[in-house]
């Protein structure tokens, strides 16, 4: 999978947000005040000498892993991304933010019900945040809408909002994995894992992160084995 990244930064604007694995990434050197374009911004739609684009057909494109495609300080340099993303109809964009409240504000004018290769895909950590920011995302019109629940730091019940809603394309789930890394509770993972199951929305358990809290007993996961850990919990399904 390719990974693009447009602009970097990011704003504590929630629990999720206090631990944030980008620091872990940049190491001291990173500038949470400063959102910049990265030198590799028009990737997407360089061609090679022969004509062909240099990024291949056919992969997914995840929108700034390392910060929030809704930054308010990015809407500059918004219109030109929705330009490549309708020039490359071949990729498939994961669009990640917690800044839902300000998707609608700032679709391109053609968006209508969507882009066919966009999905818009919201971070959440726990029940509060997940009622602040999905009744934006269940309002939003998009041909395709996901949820990710990382870090997991609480209980959350998603039929709270999702009842019989279609749109929810799969919901993925995961813990920290950086230093000073908070536990993540096995019952919760099950619990949303019960209910996406009872919805008929795919569910991933893709990471144990550094701490699983199961039964009472808090677990250290080592980084070669929290993926394979998550696997062997059995809480996935489609």
């Amino acid at each position: 999978m390719f990974t693009y990244n447009p602009w970097l930064g990011c704003h504590k604007i929630s629990l999720g947000c206090i631990n944030c694995y980008v620091f872990s990434f940049d190491n001291a050197n990173h500038d949470s005040n400063k959102i910049f374009l990265n030198k590799n911004f028009d990737i997407l739609v360089k061609k090679d000498r022969k004509g062909h684009y240099i990024i291949k057909g056919g992969q997914d494109v995840i929108v700034c892993q390392k910060s929030d495609f809704l930054l308010e300080e990015a809407d500059l340099w918004r219109y030109d991304l929705y330009k490549m993303i309708k020039e490359r109809k071949d990729l498939h964009f994961i669009l990640l933010t917690k800044r839902i409240e300000r998707a609608e504000s700032t679709l391109p004018a053609d968006w209508d019900n969507g882009y066919p290769n966009v999905t818009f895909t919201v971070s959440c950590e726990d029940q509060d945040s997940f009622d602040k920011r999905i009744p934006y995302l269940l309002d939003l019109k998009a041909c395709s809408k996901s949820i990710m629940l990382a870090p997991l730091l609480g209980e959350i019940d998603i039929t709270k909002l999702i009842k019989d809603n279609k749109e929810i394309e799969y919901i993925n789930c995961g813990g920290e994995n950086y230093s000073g890394a908070r536990p993540i509770y096995y019952e919760h993972i099950k619990k949303v894992s019960e209910d996406t199951l009872k919805l008929g929305i795919p569910f991933y358990f893709f990471d144990t992160g550094a701490y699983l809290i199961k039964d009472n007993k808090k677990y250290f996961i080592p980084i070669d084995k929290r993926y394979t850990q998550a696997f062997l919990a059995n809480l996935s399904h489609t």
